[in-house]
């Protein structure tokens, strides 16, 4: 059976979004030392907390325990957060921006 690895998943998303323990902490309203007890698997949070830290990440519970997310290379995690905070017709623009860069590099 695969291991969970919480606390590492929980580090790795906070990197992600270039947020330190302490600005996770503030947001969910516990102290720092408590983020990285959970980022050092030194404790499990409960159901409830492990909830409110991931909705601070800015994610839930299915995106969190996706594989498919953890085996993206970092570069393109990071891709992919930055996009999420963008506006449809932003994202548009960055898509034909990647298409056009794509072109350039095949001719």
């Amino acid at each position: 059976m695969e291991e969970l690895h919480i606390g590492e998943r929980l580090k790795s998303r906070r990197k992600r979004l270039n947020m330190t323990t302490q600005e996770l902490a503030d947001k969910v309203s516990i102290s720092q030392s408590y983020i990285s007890r959970f980022e050092n698997d030194r404790a499990i949070p409960d159901v409830d907390m492990l909830s409110r830290i991931l909705t601070a990440l800015n994610t839930d519970l299915s995106s969190f325990f996706a594989k498919e997310f953890y085996s993206l290379p970092e570069d393109l995690a990071q891709l992919m957060e930055t996009a999420k905070t963008l506006s449809p017709d932003q994202r548009a623009k960055l898509n034909a921006f990647l298409i056009a860069m794509k072109g350039q590099s095949e001719a």
